[in-house]
């Protein structure tokens, strides 16, 4: 393993899961586990009835319908669109002067 590269161990409802991650993305992964460990939790907590695999459905749900509505938020293009369409009637506006 080279310098960029590092081994992990992370813990997730109590199971551990070795990874080999870039070093810089060692904080990412740590959150990103935790952050599963809390919504699984708060799924045990709400609806405890559901079973250890709803709750790893509902939990995997809403982390997924995060991820696809930041995507959303994030796409620049139709801004980058806009901003070329006016740039091009400033630059026809400036040329005809």
């Amino acid at each position: 393993m080279d310098d960029k590269m590092m081994k992990i161990n992370l813990l997730i409802d109590c199971q551990r899961y070795p990874l080999n991650i870039r070093r810089e993305d060692e904080q990412l992964y740590r959150d990103a586990a935790k952050l599963i460990d809390k919504t699984l939790n708060k799924y045990r907590s709400w609806k405890p009835e559901l079973g250890a695999n709803n709750h790893w459905a509902m939990a995997a749900l809403e982390l997924a319908f995060n991820l696809m509505s930041m995507k959303d938020r994030n796409d620049t293009q139709p801004y980058l669109e806009k901003l070329e369409e006016l740039t091009k009637e400033l630059d026809n506006y400036i040329s005809k002067k």
